[in-house]
């Protein structure tokens, strides 16, 4: 009987151990999931349009400043400037747009505001970003569906980055200043500055627009029509891929897509695709729409749709720019 109770108390003992040792194995992943979660943008917004599947990619090459194109691409058009104008697509039906506004430190600045469709651009509906912390501009604009958009831009009497978003179509926008650590964004101020999810990191030119696939990997467009790529989160760049008369840039399926003006064999703006290690732009198709005022076109991709607003005109595709 002694030898059958000390091995009922052995039992008992081996079976608390594993207890503690279960739990504390719990918290540890626990505590994982919530540092991942914490450092991704909100609501899933954080690609323009990430791909269902990434194929993998050589690490990006090292830059801190501009490569110059080759020789075979020089460039013959004027620089390009930054948008005046941003277009965050959906679908073929919705996209969201807005001007960049203007936001000057010390002075009241007009309250935002921001337009959206559910019918391919025939018909906008204005809404007011109104907040506490009174945004005045947009550097970044994205949207998930015709309810769900945010926004980072200059608020405030110092005009500091701020993020706000909405869940409701606009008829309320909230202030969320802790999304705006693992937000992606360039602020016209300092554009030589690129802001991941990982923080502030150099940009490898004066960024004029920018384009994100997922929490690592954005491509920036410079004003000589230079595409560089960051697969590290803006910590590194690669040497670029030369777009003549390059104006805006959008993410699609893990691919840029770069609107251009001026370009040989179209009227209006064109399109060309730009793999992520390619070094040459691959023509998709020609819009038939004027640029209009410099920083007038805006470009973006949403569900097999890519949208472009320059000038007057919104056009909208359904085979990735190839016809309109």
């Amino acid at each position: 009987m002694p030898d059958a109770r000390r091995k009922r108390g052995q039992r008992a003992s081996t079976r608390r151990r594993l207890a503690v040792l279960g739990i504390a194995a719990f918290l540890l992943v626990d505590v994982g999931l919530i540092a991942v979660a914490v450092t991704r943008e909100p609501a899933g917004l954080a690609a323009d349009r990430e791909p269902s599947a990434l194929q993998p990619s050589s690490p990006a090459e090292e830059s801190t400043a501009p490569v110059a194109p080759t020789p075979s691409a020089t460039p013959t058009s004027a620089a390009a400037v930054q948008p005046t104008r941003l277009l965050s697509a959906v679908d073929g039906d919705t996209a969201w747009r807005g001007e960049v506004g203007t936001c000057t430190p010390g002075t009241d600045t007009a309250e935002l505001s921001l337009e959206t469709t559910t019918t391919g651009g025939a018909d906008w509906s204005s809404t007011s970003v109104a907040t506490n912390v009174g945004l005045a501009g947009i550097d970044r604009l994205q949207a998930a569906d015709a309810a769900t958009v945010f926004v980072v831009g200059p608020a405030g009497a110092t005009c500091a980055p701020a993020f706000a978003q909405t869940f409701s179509g606009g008829a309320e926008f909230g202030d969320y200043p802790d999304r705006l650590a693992a937000a992606w964004y360039v602020t016209r101020t300092d554009t030589d500055t690129v802001h991941s999810p990982s923080g502030d990191h150099a940009a490898p030119c004066p960024v004029i627009d920018l384009a994100v696939v997922s929490d690592t990997r954005a491509g920036v467009l410079c004003g000589d029509g230079t595409l560089h790529r960051t697969v590290d989160g803006a910590t590194t760049w690669d040497a670029g891929a030369f777009v003549e008369g390059a104006l805006a840039v959008t993410a699609d399926a893990g691919e840029y897509l770069v609107a251009s003006g001026g370009s040989v064999g179209c009227d209006g703006v064109a399109v060309a695709s730009v793999g992520d290690t390619s070094t040459e732009p691959a023509r998709v198709g020609c819009a038939p729409t004027t640029a209009g005022a410099p920083g007038s076109v805006a470009i973006s991709a949403g569900a097999g749709s890519l949208w472009l607003w320059a000038a007057d005109a919104v056009l909208v595709s359904a085979d990735g720019g190839r016809t309109w």
